[in-house]
């Protein structure tokens, strides 16, 4: 937890004092101490610490209160209650205006930092799925397709893709769950689909009804062993699929939305497959 920028806002000097000294043997720098509502505002808008640690009675106000103005300047401020006050109504309150965490008084040192810990361990976690995830899915389709189907297969991915695009006529949605969710979205052809069907299973007399729960194991497969290959680097992430919901009809928009996500399309010798997947930054855990 080196080189994370504090702020303690606290009516006291003495909680000051014994919060300064717990956070600096982690080895985090106070940069901002406020004994008052007016002075932690005006310090966080100048000085944007990482992680803000906020009494909540303060003589000109409170710590919701002034929680509230910090993230109106500062809407990504990382702020932890420390009170002697604990009941549900404060805390409730404190979380639906944004705080992301809370303790009581006196803070024990493996609570503080065990909070603090779970606050940023968040944030890296989702760079390290934002840095992988594509990796891991052009993995798994390319594996799975290459010993099921065979022939030439290329994975290219989507440079820029729109908001919606045309089903080309079944589509499979999993949802992904897990420290940040995610969804799969996979799309082809019904003829792509049960020339899929066939070769596998070395059976001509398949139907549309057997190919399309080929595509919904089919994405089940491919988002199940993606998720294992990103679990591997880091378990953490708890990744799990949900059950897959499928859509079929060419007049069937798919909305991609407005999540982090990336677009392939999978070229096969039965033909193309449409690939999108992403992921979107989960809430903290509160604390």
């Amino acid at each position: 937890m080196k080189n994370i920028k504090v702020m303690i806002v606290d009516d006291s000097s003495f909680s000051i004092a014994v919060l300064k000294r717990m956070l600096e043997k982690d080895g985090m720098e106070i940069v901002a101490t406020a004994l008052n509502m007016n002075d932690a505002i005006l310090k966080a808008k100048e000085i944007k610490p990482d992680l803000i640690t906020m009494d909540m009675t303060l003589p000109d106000g409170d710590g919701i209160e002034c929680s509230k103005e910090i993230l109106k300047d500062l809407p990504g401020a990382k702020i932890i209650a420390i009170s002697a006050m604990m009941d549900e109504e404060i805390i409730d309150r404190a979380r639906k205006n944004g705080i992301r965490g809370y303790l009581q008084k006196p803070v024990d040192q493996s609570d503080l930092d065990a909070a603090i810990e779970r606050l940023f361990e968040g944030e890296e976690l989702y760079n390290i799925l934002k840095s992988n995830f594509e990796k891991a899915f052009e993995e798994s389709i390319f594996s799975f397709l290459k010993r099921e189907v065979g022939g030439e297969i290329s994975v290219q991915k989507v440079p820029t893709h729109e908001m919606t695009t045309k089903s080309s006529g079944i589509s499979v949605a999993i949802g992904i769950i897990g420290r940040h969710d995610g969804r799969l979205i996979m799309d082809m052809s019904e003829k792509t689909a049960l020339g899929m069907t066939k070769k596998i299973l070395q059976d001509e007399t398949q139907k549309i009804d057997d190919a399309i729960n080929f595509l919904s194991e089919f994405t089940n497969i491919i988002a199940g062993n993606a998720c294992s290959l990103l679990n591997g680097l880091n378990r953490s992430f708890g990744l799990r699929v949900s059950p897959p919901t499928v859509f079929r009809g060419k007049d069937i928009t798919i909305s991609i939305g407005d999540i982090k996500s990336e677009s392939f399309i999978i070229i096969t010798d039965l033909g193309d497959v449409f690939m999108n997947v992403g992921f979107q930054k989960g809430d903290v855990e509160w604390m």
